[in-house]
């Protein structure tokens, strides 16, 4: 399918007709005959580096079809051509949210909300969860959010204390970073896990002096108990990427990656909606090969199958948790826990089993690495899975990414990866970083300018639930590196705003291999766009939070307006 077809349907506003042979050839091989647009009267950033700054843009139904002075645009432009007037707003390319979890997003959206933006106390978390059970008595209670640095206690809480609000109904309330969750007794007991259970590997049982489980589960431990919830259907499936897709376009986000497919129901979510007109951004998926890897292979399906709408992603591992969360894996114990050098999934030989697989497969890589031994420890498996593919055009990508050193930094251009971290983990998690980690580990933590100088190609993203995906918050972070609390993170990782852009723009569509059908704004490109109350690079940075997203442009059509 060409980039303007969505499972063979016509678009809203006309009928595109391909001409094309390959999937992401320059959309000028496409004959449209549709209503056009163009768009002036106001900054046009367009994050393409060669012309960044424009007064006009064409579109055509759902491509651009010129960009440059107002002059020569017009006189492209046929004569029953409408003027769209910014009013002196700023038009950007739609932002790239390139590494996000649509599905458990919108889900959580109906869970009981303990992030700290709704909750602060202890207390508050368990009269939320007492509310939801006197709501509705039916089923498991789950929430999600909370932070235990944040919180009023500084701990995390415990299985008893979700006990108070039902000891015979399963409770599950998951931390922020989702690598960590408490569950009541209830719950525990439908997993299985009592105090002799040993830990799985990757995960860890947290247990009191006395040896018994105190509710609180690290990574695989977490899935021990989130197996035994009931899994939701297609039609809940397709209810939350709907949900989620709805924040996206409020935030300008017209493109997301889901980092995290681990059922060929997820996959038919996506599709069903793609197929009835109705996915309400574009996907890229990422499939975790434990899980879904025999399943895709058997089909024959590589990464670059689909279309515009959704596309077939890397074959992806989880290697280790969450910085926030202590269990981050790193060379180093952390301050004060001397035992404590975090979790990693596999060892190396398991990790280099597995992308050797996927990559035979025709599989691109990733994985989840935050902790610099986790990086290390996946850049070795890229190099032994790729062999001589190693210098070829592979895009093997590094999720987060996040606590780099010198030595890291140079493996990553060497071996031509792609990082993809998350500035508002700065905003949003920053200060938990700057307990859990010393002045030295931090000088290179999600290291921006560091990838920006050795040429190693990056994108911006959330990781949403984990972190709001606030567009206006993660540019923020990316320029100022400050904390949800004022201070500074690794201040000498921040970049500029125009640099910010692109990597929330084109960096995401590089991504993803698709660069050639969007990510900015040039002739040839789908019309994903999005409009906001101010030029982001013309105000002081303090200011960029109060920007706001006034029009969401998705395929040449308005999908969200202020």
């Amino acid at each position: 399918m060409g980039p303007g077809e969505r499972g063979g349907l016509s678009q809203p506003g006309g009928h595109c007709r391909k001409t094309a042979s390959h999937p992401t050839d320059p959309v000028e091989a496409w004959e449209i005959s549709v209503k056009a647009t163009i768009f002036t009267g106001g900054p046009i950033l367009t994050s393409n580096p060669t012309q960044p700054r424009v007064e006009a843009v064409l579109v055509t139904g759902n491509i651009i079809r010129a960009v440059g002075a107002l002059d020569d645009v017009r006189a492209i432009a046929g004569p029953d051509t409408e003027i769209f007037d910014l009013g002196g707003s700023c038009l950007l390319p739609g932002f790239n949210d390139n590494h996000t979890h649509p599905l458990s997003f919108g889900q959580s959206l109906s869970q009981v909300d303990a992030s700290p933006r709704a909750v602060t106390t202890l207390h508050g978390i368990l009269e939320a969860f007492r509310a939801r059970h006197a709501e509705n008595a039916d089923g498991w209670l789950l929430g999600r959010g909370y932070d235990d640095t944040r919180l009023d206690v500084q701990r995390h809480p415990t299985r008893d204390e979700l006990d108070t609000v039902s000891a015979d109904r399963p409770i599950l309330l998951v931390r922020t970073c989702g690598h960590l969750g408490v569950a009541n007794s209830a719950a525990l007991a439908l997993a299985g896990i009592d105090d002799t259970t040993p830990d799985p590997q990757g995960g860890q049982i947290d247990r009191d002096a006395r040896g018994r489980a105190t509710g609180l589960l690290r990574e695989t431990a977490l899935k021990l108990v989130q197996g035994v919830i009931p899994e939701p259907s297609l039609d809940d499936l397709r209810r939350y990427a709907c949900a989620a897709g709805q924040v996206f376009r409020s935030q300008g986000i017209t493109s997301v990656a889901d980092a995290s497919v681990t059922r060929p129901e997820q996959l038919a979510a996506y599709q069903s909606l793609a197929r009835d007109g109705a996915l309400p951004m574009r996907v890229y998926t990422m499939h975790l090969i434990d899980d879904m890897l025999d399943t895709l292979r058997e089909l024959g399906i590589q990464t670059g199958f689909g279309d515009a709408w959704l596309r077939i992603g890397p074959a992806k591992v989880f290697q280790d948790g969450s910085g926030g969360g202590r269990t981050a894996a790193m060379f180093e114990p952390y301050p004060d826990q001397p035992e404590n050098r975090g979790i990693t999934y596999y060892d190396q030989q398991e990790l280099n089993e597995r992308f050797e697989s996927a990559h035979a497969a025709g599989f691109q890589l990733a994985a989840h690495a935050i902790g610099d031994r986790a990086i290390m420890m996946i850049l070795d498996a890229y190099q032994h899975a790729l062999g001589n593919a190693v210098t070829s055009d592979h895009r093997a990508r590094i999720e987060h990414c996040g606590m780099c050193t010198p030595a890291i930094l140079g493996k990553l251009r060497d071996l031509k990866v792609f990082a993809a971290p998350q500035p508002t983990f700065v905003h949003y998690l920053g200060d938990s970083y700057l307990r859990n980690f010393t002045e030295r580990q931090l000088t290179l933590a999600y290291p921006l300018h560091a990838y920006e100088q050795e040429g190693i190609p990056f994108s911006l993203s959330s990781d949403v639930p984990v972190t709001p995906c606030d567009s206006m918050v993660n540019l923020h972070a990316a320029v100022t590196r400050k904390t949800q609390d004022g201070d500074d993170m690794a201040p000498g990782q921040a970049i500029t705003m125009e640099s910010a852009l692109r990597a929330y723009t084109a960096g995401g569509a590089f991504g993803s291999f698709e660069e050639r059908i969007k990510g900015t704004l040039e002739p040839g490109k789908l019309a994903d766009m999005a409009v906001v109350s101010h030029d982001p690079t013309a105000i002081d940075s303090e200011a960029i939070p109060e920007i706001r997203v006034l029009r969401t442009i998705l395929d040449g059509n308005t999908v969200y307006e202020a």
